[in-house]
């Protein structure tokens, strides 16, 4: 079983890298056949004032920022989340250079080579090159080191090195003429000391009052007759609220989840069962587990305080051959055997000079790393070759890696590392390339143990499998409009999810494992379209699409829901009010309190610019109100947020003007200037106009 999955999995990866190889040929596909596979420009991933980005153009700059990305992390490939966060950069670049960009073309603003020069090398170090170059172990930032870097990068004869620093150049320049632009319109903000004056007054002028409240809860919603014209009012008081800039999705869906039966729990049970005394008798732990384990390998040593603590006590207690199990762990039945027990280092100090093999030769590599390794075993410093190492960071530090624990290098390197000794120097092939090390260093020795670990996981089979599968391709094949898909939810007692504004670019569903594909069926179906079964993860969904809703203001049908609770407020805020005003109590707030049965509460130094209550929450025109009444006057009723209020002023505490309002015009333009770089972008956004039809394609 676990060798089939391994074969799987295998064939998964193979996949995989066809998959990679093929991309432009069906995108091709798509896009150049007769097929209606999108509406409108088919071709265009998104517009940005009028300029149309086409979905090759796009996908060349993806790619671009992905070989960029390798370059800057050492990876031959990078994962479908990391490529999904490179085309979000992506678009975020395009959508500033197209938007930005243009704005600072027409100020003229530059980056001189001076200024390159000062943030590399001068008298102003932009804060990424001070923290690259900064000694870890002093904290000390030194620019000899930058020069040195420099000076020896064209060394590496693949160009990687200086291809990955003009990139970094490159950046920090366009960081610098956005930071420009910017202080150019921080700059250009003013407040003017009357606007100072309010501001000053509005958050240190203090208010005392007493109040009384009673709450929107205390009238059930179901005594609430709402006509439509109560809808109507209330969806136009609110109307800005359901504006949205683009196109959505409303849509619930069922889950069959795909979970091990009984039958399922006591066959994997019984074959790790099977595998105990095969475990106990053979004389090559690590190949026992690679063949019959669904888990990993694990070769290393462990301390204590690092095994599961289901089997750390036995194993420090036993004797090499000692075999526990089964057990139940991370969803798995689990059988663990001590294989050795060793003394070893709880930390080590190394140096290293690497030799990439990423596009090179490895035989040449590795004839390289020996030809000075033994130079530097015939007595040469080791540190003298270091400027050789084709790891930056280490290099300008004589190869040194300074401190490290169990586990924190790749196996290899780590198993050098605690297995020999201070002094040892050796040549260690890792999936970098070739690697001279010296331990330069060791901690103090502690009993390490290393157990090997066969586990068989909890797993559906392929017939438990197979009936979810018949089970919610029969419940859509049978509900295929969204009466029957309803009526069959509602039959079956199922447990019905629903989102209710589902964009074209979102990438998941929360609580939805891999659902992209989810969401880009939902923008291709219907209005009361019913899905095939999307096997996400562990669970088959069936999805019905109940509304599609356009962008711009939404109608009063599509946010019913949402003015029901408005128009209900505002209902009860009126029978309320009426209950208030028919008390005849409307001058003495006590008297009031007494005749509708609600205690008088104390509201202590609220001011104009925190409209907040304490315990009750955000109340603006309660507070507005107390601002604008005489003291002692008992107010009107306010409609207010949780309920309907009704207030009395006894203090007004007015601070004592400053002899300037200098530093409150500071502050209110420190203000305004903090919000300016994301203001100035959304409004630049706004007036482009910007499409994103990304979601059409990915």
């Amino acid at each position: 079983m676990a060798i089939i999955g391994k074969i799987r999995n295998r064939a998964g990866l193979l996949i995989g890298f066809i998959g990679l190889s093929m991309v432009a040929f069906i995108l091709g596909d798509l896009l150049t056949s007769n097929r209606v596979f999108l509406s409108g420009n088919s071709t265009t991933a998104g517009v940005i004032d009028g300029q149309k980005i086409s979905i090759q153009d796009f996908e060349a700059r993806v790619q671009q920022n992905i070989e960029n990305y390798k370059l800057s992390q050492g990876k031959d490939q990078v994962d479908n989340q990391t490529t999904d966060q490179l085309r979000d950069q992506t678009w975020g670049q395009l959508l500033n250079e197209e938007l930005i960009g243009k704005q600072i073309a027409k100020t003229g603003l530059v980056v001189s080579s001076d200024e390159l020069f000062d943030m590399v090398q001068g008298n102003n170090i932009h804060p990424q090159i001070k923290q690259a170059f900064t000694d870890p172990k002093t904290g000390q930032f030194d620019k000899k080191n930058v020069l040195q870097f420099l000076k020896n990068m064209d060394n590496d004869p693949s160009g990687r090195t200086r291809a990955q620093w003009v990139n970094f150049e490159n950046s920090i320049k366009d960081e610098r003429l956005d930071q420009k632009y910017y202080e150019l319109i921080k700059k250009g903000l003013y407040v003017t000391k009357e606007e100072a004056k309010r501001d000053f007054e509005a958050k240190s002028t203090t208010a005392t009052a007493r109040y009384i409240m009673i709450n929107y809860n205390t009238i059930a919603d179901s005594s609430v007759v709402l006509t439509d014209a109560d809808l109507k009012k209330a969806y136009n008081e609110n109307i800005k609220r359901y504006e949205q800039p683009e196109e959505t999705r409303k849509l619930d869906y069922v889950v069959f989840d795909v979970t091990p039966s009984d039958n399922d729990r006591a066959e994997i049970e019984k074959s790790v069962q099977e595998l105990m005394t095969s475990f106990k008798e053979t004389t090559d732990d690590s190949l026992f587990v690679a063949q019959n384990s669904d888990g990993p390998v694990d070769n290393a040593y462990h301390k204590q305080g690092t095994l599961s603590p289901v089997i750390e006590t036995l194993m420090f207690a036993e004797q090499p051959g000692f075999v526990y199990g089964p057990y139940v762990e991370n969803n798995s039945f689990n059988i663990s055997k001590l294989n050795s027990i060793k003394m070893l280092p709880d930390s080590v100090q190394a140096r290293h000079i690497l030799f990439k093999t990423e596009g090179k030769d490895s035989l040449v590599v590795k004839a390289t790393a020996d030809s000075i390794y033994n130079l530097i075993k015939g007595g040469a410093k080791f540190e003298e070759f270091a400027h050789l190492s084709e790891d930056p960071g280490s290099a300008i530090k004589g190869g040194d890696l300074g401190w490290f624990k169990q586990g924190m290098m790749v196996p290899e390197f780590n198993d050098f590392c605690f297995n020999n000794h201070k002094g040892d120097l050796g040549v260690v092939k890792t999936t970098f390339g070739y690697h001279i090390i010296e331990i330069t260093n060791q901690g103090g020795l502690s009993k390490n143990v290393r157990v090997y670990t066969v586990s068989r996981k909890l797993e559906p089979s392929s017939k438990t499998y197979q009936g979810i599968f018949s089970k919610a391709n029969d419940f859509a094949a049978k509900n295929a409009t969204g009466d029957s898909f309803d009526k069959a939810v509602k039959e079956g007692g199922l447990n019905v999810r629903n989102v209710e504004s589902l964009k074209e670019n979102d990438k998941t569903i929360p609580g939805l494992e891999n659902s992209r594909e989810l969401i880009r069926w939902a923008f291709k179906a219907k209005e009361n379209d019913v899905s095939q079964p999307f096997e996400l993860g562990d669970k088959f969904v069936v999805a019905h699409l109940i509304k599609i809703k356009p962008e711009g203001t939404l109608s009063l049908d599509d946010v019913k829901d949402q003015v029901e609770i408005e128009a209900r407020k505002n209902k009860k805020a009126e029978m309320l009010t009426e209950k208030i005003n028919a008390s005849g109590a409307a001058q003495s707030l006590d008297g009031l309190a007494a005749k509708l049965g609600t205690p008088v509460q104390n509201l202590d130094n609220v001011t104009f610019a925190s409209p907040n209550i304490p315990n009750v929450g955000p109340e603006m025109n309660v507070v507005g109100t107390i601002f604008g009444l005489d003291k002692g006057k008992v107010s009107k009723p306010i409609k207010g947020e949780q309920g309907v209020f009704v207030v009395q002023v006894t203090e007004i505490n007015k601070p004592a003007a400053p002899a300037n309002y200098t530093d409150a015009q500071k502050q209110a333009e420190l203000q305004l200037q903090n919000r300016a770089q994301y203001e100035t972008f959304n409004a630049l956004k706004e007036k482009a106009k910007v499409k994103d039809y990304r979601g059409k394609f990915y």
